[in-house]
């Protein structure tokens, strides 16, 4: 055969092969029906929920706008009258709100930053601890009662005991800043990113000759101070006995020379610095540091404060940018306050927004409240970032958590529940976190609000009750917050959201029906505060502690409890319900979470979300059903394996190949001599034992069926088609492993059984008051 005719034979062969694939191409286009096949509870990719408009790092335009106050120009200090001319920002603010900024106009108060990270030792050295009678008096150091002379110890024994009787809280030195009037030109201590956020204390005030007396009494007491530039570096240059080493104490001024430092800032072209003339001026100067004792007093008076026994506790927060991210951290930082130091001592706290460029701005509560309706509404919901990665399911510090629970907002705090609608609050509470006392009346108005509809309705006795519920506000409320809890990637607040509402549907059915046997088909003529007393929470503040107790105590054991920790609690409980023969109560009405199930692929709110398709599982008879066709598929596939080897090695390949393809979640891959022996098939005897007896012997709607569940799931080792088969029964998709099933099952129990617990004790309540 010669060249040519091989070749010629090799180009027909290829156009052979090229009309061969042209007509496959052909025939792709053609619209031929092809079955579509799915997959029970496969979830291919995760499809996140769509980004709101703003994000953490954007700006508060509102408080950006806002008027700024003016610094007077003929004499220092003298701006009060300046800002009263402006009604749109001086008639909008509290009087707590004027005296600050007046205070930072005449520069009588004093202005700290402290690092994120330092928030928590900072704080804590304020209260009183447990078993202390009064306030105490902390040192500078071990030496600095020797420094002193004979009479000042004698007069700081005497303070210590005017404190045990007197003091509300312990006095600290620290480290502070006196800024210019209005808070303009000098910058603050710290980077912006690492110190966002300080105090503000007030000054003493009572010097009959103001400065000269002033500087007497911070002379005395070791008020020390340092212009504008000096690093003083306190921490570094006291020596055990209460001295300044390093020729610190060479370089201290008084108050008064920091005043007339500050007002030649803002007035002048040129000043000194450091020693040094500055010709022209600069746009920001830096910080001055003031040394004083903080603390001691409440400082409800001006007469309080001295630089003996402390200048109290802090008369305003203060944030140093207007990013979304700093404003939140600043509500944040009020709610610690407020845990740390009571409410009635951080009641109405100022919040400021200063900067060197524009002086101080007041975040009025008009704009406090237009602020929420941004964080509800438009920016997507974050967690504090600090504390993200240390308070998750799976890694958790007590410590951090401890933050996270005082970082908490209170939706019923200064009327917020009057400006944000229920929706709002609810997705407040998901994305940011609110007390758990906040969150149960939100809840609660919504199953009022339900119940009251349902009053109205002239045929409301043939209705169900939990189908009037499905339709109600309450998981709609609940369906808004875990949305905003999944945005912001928060497995706390969405664990908290799941134990409120089942709590709540519980309690709200329980009173219903409790009306309704009374035959009290209507709350008309009863007010609001009547209705909320039928149907309050009982006792929230036990219900709050014995949230936060439980809750630690899951995290820190990372949801890893033993079977036999779990059983004989729900055994406790069942046996308490049966002795008091008070019927459980039924789970709550189905939340819809198949949209947020698939935009996660967070362990924790897997967990939670999991645990609200457990609950609806059971809820809805979908529970019951699945378990017989599981029971069903089983027997089937047990009597054709019995018989042929090949459907068994048959059975492991199509197993082997879902694995692959599907990546359905297993703990290992099958295995294959458990197929060819008969392991396989005892296993799956056993398996589907359990379940006809979990079919026999409970009530889905109950407990025990999540106790035979838990018990089933405590004794897998290597499940594929179990798992499966389980998935299928509770609703779950294939990325539920037995470690994320656990965990679903054990919260769902947790809230079962805090719901029973509080139908018994509300029955037995009742049962005394007849």
């Amino acid at each position: 055969m010669t060249p040519n005719a091989s070749g010629k034979k090799k180009k027909k062969r290829k156009k052979k092969k090229k009309k061969k694939a042209g007509s496959k191409i052909t025939d792709e286009k053609i619209d031929i029906p092809t079955p579509n096949i799915i997959v029970a509870n496969f979830t291919p990719v995760i499809d996140p929920l769509p980004l709101l408009n703003l994000g953490p790092h954007d700006e508060f335009s509102d408080l950006l706008h806002s008027t700024p106050f003016e610094l007077g120009e003929s004499q220092q200090g003298k701006c009060p009258e300046k800002a009263k001319q402006n009604p749109d920002v001086w008639d909008t603010m509290t009087d707590t709100e004027k005296d600050v900024v007046t205070k930072l106009q005449q520069e009588k108060c004093v202005v700290k930053t402290v690092n994120t990270s330092s928030w928590t030792s900072f704080l804590q050295k304020f209260p009183i601890k447990d078993g202390e009678i009064g306030g105490g008096r902390w040192r500078l150091n071990a030496g600095e009662n020797a420094s002193l002379g004979t009479d000042r110890r004698k007069h700081i024994i005497f303070s210590q005991k005017q404190q045990q009787t007197l003091q509300p809280f312990h006095s600290f030195a620290t480290s502070t800043t006196l800024l210019p009037p209005c808070g303009f030109k000098m910058r603050c201590y710290g980077s912006i990113k690492q110190y966002p956020t300080g105090v503000i204390f007030a000054l003493p005030t009572t010097f009959p000759n103001d400065n000269s007396d002033e500087a007497q009494a911070a002379d005395r007491t070791n008020t020390w101070s340092w212009p504008s530039g000096y690093s003083a570096k306190t921490e570094y240059n006291i020596d055990p006995r209460g001295n300044l080493t390093n020729g610190r104490a060479d370089a201290l001024v008084s108050l008064g020379e920091l005043r007339r430092n500050n007002y030649s800032y803002l007035h002048d072209t040129s000043y000194e610095i450091m020693g040094k003339m500055v010709e022209g001026g600069l746009r920001t100067v830096p910080f001055n540091e003031i040394y004083l004792r903080v603390g001691g007093t409440n400082g409800d008076h001006d007469s309080d404060r001295n630089f003996d026994d402390g200048v109290g506790l802090p008369i305003a927060l203060f944030v140093r940018s207007a990013t979304y991210s700093d404003l939140t951290a600043l509500l944040r930082l009020r709610a610690r306050l407020v845990s740390v130091l009571g409410r009635d001592h951080v009641r109405g706290i100022p919040l400021l927004f200063i900067t060197p460029e524009t002086g101080v701005r007041v975040l009025t509560e008009k704009l406090q409240k237009k602020l929420l309706l941004v964080m509800s509404n438009s920016l997507n919901p974050f967690q504090n970032p600090h504390l993200k990665h240390k308070t998750n399911i799976s890694n958790t510090s007590e410590m951090h958590l401890q933050q996270k629970l005082e970082e908490l907002l209170d939706l019923d705090d200064d009327g917020i529940r009057d400006v944000l609608t229920p929706e709002e609050c609810a997705r407040v509470a998901g994305g940011y976190g609110a007390t758990d006392d906040s969150v149960a009346n939100l809840l609660m108005d919504a199953v009022l609000d339900d119940f009251g509809r349902d009053c109205e309705s002239a045929d409301s006795s043939s209705i169900d009750d939990q189908s009037k519920l499905r339709k109600g506000k309450l998981q709609d409320l609940v369906n808004e917050g875990l949305t905003a809890a999944v945005r912001a990637g928060d497995y706390n607040t969405s664990r908290q959201l799941l134990i409120l509402y089942t709590l709540v549907a519980s309690k709200g059915q329980q009173d219903k029906n409790r009306v309704r046997s009374l035959s009290l088909v209507s709350t008309e003529g009863l007010g609001e505060k009547d209705r909320m007393q039928g149907y309050s929470l009982p006792d929230t503040e036990r219900l709050q502690k014995e949230l936060s107790g439980e809750f630690e105590h899951n995290l820190n054991s990372n949801m890893k409890r033993e079977n036999e920790d779990l059983i004989p609690t729900i055994a406790q409980e069942n046996n308490k319900l049966s002795n008091q023969s008070v019927p459980p109560p039924p789970p709550p009405p189905p939340l819809d979470t198949d949209r947020l199930r698939s935009a996660t692929n967070s362990d924790g709110l897997l967990a939670v979300l999991g645990a609200a398709e457990v609950l609806k599982s059971m809820q809805d008879g979908n529970g019951k059903r699945r378990t017989l066709e599981a029971v069903a598929a089983i027997d089937e596939w047990i009597d054709k394996s019995e018989n042929s080897v090949s459907f068994r090695l048959a059975s492991w390949h199509q197993l082997k190949a879902a694995q692959g393809d599907l990546k359905i979640a297993t703990e290992q891959d099958s295995n294959f001599m458990a197929f060819i022996s008969n392991k396989a098939i005892d296993t799956r005897k056993k398996f589907a034992k359990e379940l006809k007896d979990a079919v026999s012997n409970t009530q889905f709607e109950s407990i025990d069926f999540l106790k035979s569940i838990h018990a089933i799931l405590s004794k897998m080792n290597n499940p594929c088609l179990r798992l499966e088969l389980l998935q299928f029964i509770l609703g779950l998709d294939n990325r539920y492993s037995v470690a994320h099933v656990i965990r679903s099952v054990e919260l769902a129990a947790t809230c079962l059984n805090i719901s029973a617990y509080e139908t018994m004790r509300a029955n037995s309540e009742y049962a005394l008051t007849k």
